[in-house]
Formats: structure tokens, C-alpha cells, sequence
């Protein structure tokens, strides 16, 4: 299982978050999934090009 590294972060106060926040502010909802996506790829630590698939044949319905 995947696992975010808590250990490091960055704690904001309200002046940074507002400067941060204007990198995604002019971008299209697409640019920021694609965003999102790279961000997700990096915490958990898998290619982006393959994401890692959940097993479905673990569960099956009758």
C-alpha cells in the first residue's frame, strides 16, 4: 500500500498560500488535473505513464 511521508512538510500562513495559489490560478481545470496527477505520481512514488491498477478479481459478485 502506498504511503504519503508525513514526516516532511511545510506549514503555510495565509500570505504564502496566496502567492501559491496564483502558479494554478490562470490555468484551465485539464492543466490542473495534469497537475494533480504529476503531484500524485511523485507522493506515491510510481510512474505516471503506468499508475498502478486495483486487482478486481480479488472481489467478485454472484
Amino acid at each position: 500500500m502506498f504511503k504519503l511521508d508525513r514526516s516532511v512538510h511545510k506549514t503555510y500562513n495565509l500570505k504564502q498560500i496566496q502567492t501559491e495559489s496564483k502558479n494554478y490560478i490562470n490555468l484551465t481545470l485539464e492543466e490542473r488535473l495534469k497537475v494533480f496527477a504529476y503531484l500524485q505520481s511523485v507522493a506515491y512514488n510510481y510512474n505516471l505513464n503506468s499508475p498502478p491498477r486495483m486487482d478486481k478479481s480479488f472481489h467478485s459478485y454472484r
